[in-house]
């Protein structure tokens, strides 16, 4: 008797930890990319971000959030809600990047457009998920500077069919609209990046 007890134990912790592997694998093979920028006011922007599940199975991204820090103190954070992903599927996250204050913005716009390395800057991205919309795995991992603003404007590995190769350029376009108008005399923010009237909307989709 306790021989099938201690063997049905076994079983169960090698099957257990099967699956933990199995979903760790699942959640971490999603990729990231950036898909455009929306808003912009005094101290954040909204942010589209690309997501590719390149698995057989749905993964539903609950959150992905990042505080934003460096030697000198806080720079700010990400907050991104979720979605479900359909297996070999890409999908849209939509969320904030959000600063301390306008001048942090302006330092952290500046660095990502002259593709600085050395910034000051630490990003931690925690990313929350459920797979199979049932079983809850949540992963985090460091970023410098230039591997962040990779992750949230340009594009990694990118498996799925949609390659986000033009979206990277037009992203770029918008980020030297938004320093232009952080660098004009008392600029105000009263659209996003692509500038224009109240009621025109962008070919991008972004209201200008």
């Amino acid at each position: 008797m306790k021989r099938s007890l201690i063997i049905l134990a076994v079983v169960i912790v090698i099957a257990l930890s099967a699956l933990f592997v199995s979903v760790s694998y699942l959640a971490k093979s999603l990729e990231f990319a950036g898909g455009g920028i929306g808003q912009v006011n005094t101290s954040g922007l909204d942010i589209t971000l690309a997501v590719c599940n390149p698995s057989f199975v749905p993964v539903t991204v609950e959150s992905v959030e990042s505080d934003m820090r460096g030697a000198s103190g806080d720079y700010g954070s990400l907050e991104i809600t979720g979605n479900t992903v359909q297996p070999l599927s890409e999908g849209q996250l939509q969320g904030t990047l959000g600063f301390t204050d306008s001048n942090t913005m302006k330092t952290f716009v500046n660095w990502v457009l002259s593709n600085e390395s050395n910034a000051d800057f630490n990003s931690t991205l925690v990313i929350k998920t459920k797979v199979l919309g049932l079983i809850p795995y949540s992963y985090e991992k460091n970023y410098d500077l230039l591997a962040f603003s990779n992750v949230i404007f340009g594009k990694g590995q990118w498996d799925c069919q949609s390659k986000q190769s033009y979206v990277a350029e037009n992203i770029r376009q918008q980020l030297v609209l938004v320093q232009a108008r952080m660098s004009a005399a008392g600029f105000l923010y009263s659209g996003d990046t692509t500038g224009g009237n109240d009621t025109t909307e962008s070919a991008n989709g972004i209201r200008t």
